[in-house]
């Protein structure tokens, strides 16, 4: 069943630099009633966010040009304040995992993670 709210579709922001993962995320998103944008790097991440900001945002730890981890900072730093699953495996890092939490956000294992649990887990912070 589709997410409104207001008459108007939840947004996700999908923030991945591997093409096949953006795209699968993206597609399972439409399907459960999402709408969706995209980003590939931090310099898109900050052109979208002025045009619209997401209800919630799927964020990658490794991307090019700036890490996902100083990526959030700017973004909280800039005022915004939606919920943020970062998607990474390196997971080994209690530091990371530290700097998710300071920042608001949830930390999920990419290969230990379904589709279906993350979109579960939008759903939980919407």
């Amino acid at each position: 069943m589709p997410l409104f709210s207001l008459n108007k579709k939840m947004h996700v922001l999908i923030v991945e630099d591997d093409v096949r993962l953006r795209a699968s995320l993206r597609e399972q998103c439409e399907n459960n009633g999402f709408s969706v944008s995209e980003a590939s790097d931090a310099s898109a991440v900050l052109a979208l966010l002025a045009k619209r900001s997401p209800d919630v945002m799927v964020l990658d730890l490794i991307l090019p040009l700036q890490d996902g981890v100083s990526l959030l900072e700017d973004v909280r730093h800039a005022g915004y304040e939606f919920p943020v699953l970062i998607l990474s495996n390196l997971l080994g890092s209690d530091e990371l995992r530290k700097d998710a939490e300071r920042l608001g956000a949830a930390f999920f294992n990419k290969s230990s993670v379904s589709l279906d649990d993350i979109i579960k887990e939008i759903k939980k912070k919407l």
